[in-house]
């Protein structure tokens, strides 16, 4: 045997060398085609000079043999927007790269767009060629390219004005200076990174003037499909201790951490804020946190936060018309009710520290989701310090004492308001809710129309919430 094997094994060698050095041959078949996962790419609104996010797709050899793809390249060449990655390297075009047998790989696109000095959207395509066996194919290319006013960083001009002729898009912070005033006009975009801040210096004011028909929207600067309600994309709205005469009008204020921070220390004779006509949504943390501040609101609707759609903390002076706290977080398990309320807070050095709560007022309300309690009342009264609370003619989901007339005024409890579509964010009033005519006569004719710019006057009594059902 060991003889036998001995002759064998010189011809067992030269097979061995044989086959591992023969290569898997090409497929040179003209015929031969690729196929792609998609044979064309869609950017959403890209800002000008900030790169894209990233689209792949898969190129796929459905033959039996490898094909040599002699080369691949974007049409524009180094003068694209377009750039592709190949195997880890970006690049504009690359030659001989082989897909084999019945195998496939990823090309990964990305997108910068330049400066163009124009208010309208610029339309960009290219495609990506590739060449195999003579045979030309392409994968089309498109996106949508935006000018913008960027705000690294910044810290504004005194009593600057941002204009709606193109979206306003912050790194960083803007922050208006001490003393100074930012009036944001109709229609206006504004676009925040990822945990960036407006912020309104000590003494500043931050003047919000939508329209119904042209609201301010503040969101993320991923403009994705996929992103439009994704929550937690930027930081907040800081009205800092002291700043002052702050107005929200008819915005929407979306997919941030905080929607509006509100500080102010002390009492003052004009609210720190005051906020109409305007819906918050889509919050990791709350939508409304007031830290021993000054707020009034009118018709707000504040739905869709991880934490609390209000936090009305530390004390401080609140009144709310109109409005509708509904939240339907489903991301992940909420504990915090839809509203808190609280005049105490410890500090660093686990000292209590108290704080009058002078109002807290929900007149006309709905404040519901779908945890047991919706509604916290946290007092502290020790030392004689004040928490007075209110609440009238409006819907509420809780289990807290509510035996008190003086407190609690011809309200509803625990019945379901029947929102319309609470998934989509539809908080309006289905045709058999209990908060149809609740709310006061009184209040209603303070304000009118609702949040769809509905009359509120129009029957017997207006219906509790932002919303005038129809």
């Amino acid at each position: 045997m060991k003889l036998i094997f001995r002759s064998l094994l010189p011809f067992l060698t030269l097979c061995l060398l044989v086959f591992s050095c023969r290569k898997d041959p090409l497929n040179e078949d003209p015929s031969a085609m690729l196929e792609f996962s998609q044979d064309t790419i869609v950017f959403d609104t890209v800002f000008t000079t900030v790169g894209s996010t990233t689209r792949r797709f898969k190129v796929f050899n459905r033959s039996n043999r490898t094909i040599s793809i002699s080369s691949l390249r974007v049409a524009g060449g180094s003068t694209s927007n377009f750039r592709i990655n190949v195997d880890g390297t970006p690049l504009w075009s690359t030659g001989d790269v082989r897909i084999a047998r019945e195998d496939s790989m990823f090309i990964f696109v990305d997108v910068t767009v330049d400066p163009n000095n124009s208010n309208s959207p610029l339309m960009i395509r290219d495609s990506i060629l590739f060449t195999t066996n003579g045979n030309e194919q392409k994968v089309i290319l498109n996106a949508v390219g935006q000018d913008a006013h960027f705000h690294y960083r910044e810290v504004l001009d005194c009593n600057e004005v941002w204009t709606n002729d193109k979206p306003h898009v912050i790194y960083g912070y803007a922050i208006i200076p001490s003393c100074c005033q930012l009036t944001i006009q109709a229609g206006t975009r504004v676009h925040l990174h990822q945990n960036a801040i407006l912020a309104a210096d000590s003494c500043a004011t931050l003047k919000v003037l939508g329209t119904q028909a042209s609201p301010v929207t503040f969101q993320g600067d991923r403009l994705e499909a996929n992103y439009t309600e994704e929550p937690g994309q930027w930081g907040y709205i800081w009205l800092s201790t002291n700043s002052k005469n702050n107005e929200i009008d008819w915005a929407v204020i979306k997919n941030g951490t905080v929607g509006v921070l509100c500080d102010s220390i002390g009492a003052s004779v004009n609210p720190t804020l005051k906020i109409t006509n305007t819906i918050i949504r889509n919050m990791t943390l709350a939508g409304i946190f007031g830290r021993d501040t000054y707020i009034e609101g009118d018709n707000v609707l504040v739905n869709n936060c991880a934490q609390y759609c209000a936090a009305l903390v530390y004390g401080g002076r609140y009144q709310f018309r109109h409005s509708t706290f509904g939240n339907y977080w489903d991301i992940d398990n909420r504990t915090s009710p839809a509203l808190a309320v609280n005049n105490w807070y410890e500090d660093a050095d686990e000292n209590i520290q108290r704080r009058h709560l002078t109002q807290a007022d929900f007149l006309n309300c709905i404040i519901y989701g779908d945890l047991e309690n919706e509604v916290v009342l946290d007092s502290n009264t020790t030392g004689g310090f004040a928490f007075n609370y209110r609440f009238s003619h409006s819907l509420l989901k809780t289990n807290v004492n509510t035996s008190n007339p003086l407190r609690f005024i011809a309200n509803q409890y625990n019945l379901d308001p029947q929102f319309l579509d609470v998934e989509n964010n539809n908080l309006r009033l289905g045709g058999g809710s209990p908060a149809r005519n609740l709310g006061d006569v009184g209040v209603g004719m303070l304000i009118p129309i609702d949040l769809a710019g509905n009359g509120r006057t129009l029957d017997s009594a207006p219906d509790a919430g932002a919303f005038e059902g129809q």
